[in-house]
């Protein structure tokens, strides 16, 4: 079943590269939803802590170690790969209420690393809000992860 879901969400993912390049914070907002619970039923599956780290430009998963007691980057999967943000879109980042500052993507020792947000095992997500900008933060997308692993991703305040 697992191997249906990712197939579909690989699928859709890719489509949304044709969309066209009208709504880049929109087509970014769906892939990283998709792919944002596509890692959630994967961290079920697996019985492993998963982990979401955002940069100024874009954005990478994490997986956790438990035996190095280490995050490190998912860098050998096609799907879960860093990504990086079209030009003109950026990231604000809000977790547990507080908004976060967001960095370039620097090289760090492993024992920096640390992700935003963590998807746990459980199904469970730190609580986020992420807005994707292209213009005015009043045309952002908007999706909010849930501590209880659901996912809300909202239109732009004109759209509602």
């Amino acid at each position: 079943m697992i191997v249906i879901i990712g197939i579909m969400v690989g699928m859709t993912v890719l489509s949304m590269g044709t969309l066209g390049g009208d709504d880049r914070s929109e087509t970014e907002a769906r892939r990283l939803t998709a792919l944002t619970q596509l890692i959630g039923e994967e961290a079920l599956v697996q019985g492993r802590d998963y982990g979401l780290e955002f940069f100024s430009d874009g954005y990478r998963f994490l997986s956790w170690d438990p035996d190095e007691r280490l995050w490190s980057p998912v860098d050998d999967d096609a799907v879960f790969r860093r990504r990086t943000l079209p030009d003109g879109v950026r990231v604000i980042l809000a977790v547990d209420g507080q908004e976060v500052v967001l960095d370039a993507d620097e090289p760090r020792e492993a024992d920096e690393i640390v992700p935003h947000v963590a998807v746990f095992s459980s199904g469970e997500f730190t609580p986020f809000e992420l807005f994707l900008v292209t213009g005015s933060v009043r045309d952002a997308w908007t999706l909010r992860g849930l501590m209880h692993g659901e996912l809300e991703l909202l239109p732009p305040e004109d759209d509602r």
